[in-house]
């Protein structure tokens, strides 16, 4: 006990993050190890050494639509909360107009929401709207969760714009 008390000289909250931290990430310090051996089940002691299990990636399936189905997502949702950010950015700092905190409020509501609230609300208002689950629906989802940063980033750089050069 002393020489946890040693090592952790903030008590038991410390000690406390510390197993915490070391329960959640452990596991990712095994994941290289397991990935080279030769059984296909993760266990010690290793039954040897392989690099089969990487050179079987680029021939999976499913893995190759999983890979283009997130560059499709990451890539349009970027592309849209960048686009829909600098448009409400730009409206929230050049024009005055009744309503603008509340928009403003509205649009960065997801930052301070828990993403599980946000995801099963709009997973239910899509399907009130009838739009079937699709990559279409799974852009909308990261869009509207990063428009916030992109209008937080987008807002504070049109705040010192100079109107003079419009």
């Amino acid at each position: 006990m002393m020489a946890i008390k040693r090592l952790l000289p903030g008590g038991w909250l410390s000690a406390y993050a510390f197993l915490y931290v070391a329960f959640l990430y452990l596991p990712v310090v095994f994941l290289p190890i397991f990935s080279i051996n030769t059984a296909a089940t993760p266990k010690f002691p290793l039954s040897g050494v392989t690099l089969k299990w990487y050179e079987d990636l680029p021939r999976t399936p499913a893995l190759i639509d999983a890979t283009w189905n997130s560059l499709i997502v990451g890539v349009s949702a970027s592309v849209l909360s960048t686009v829909l950010g600098i448009l409400a950015a730009r409206s929230i700092t050049r024009y005055r107009y009744p309503g603008r905190r509340a928009i403003n409020g509205l649009i960065m509501a997801p930052l301070v929401l828990p993403e599980v609230i946000v995801a099963i609300s709009m997973l239910l208002v899509m399907l009130q709207l009838g739009l079937s689950l699709s990559l279409f629906t799974v852009v909308l989802g990261h869009v509207l969760v990063c428009i916030p940063y992109s209008m937080t980033v987008l807002t504070s750089g049109f705040e010192g714009f100079d109107r003079s050069l419009e």
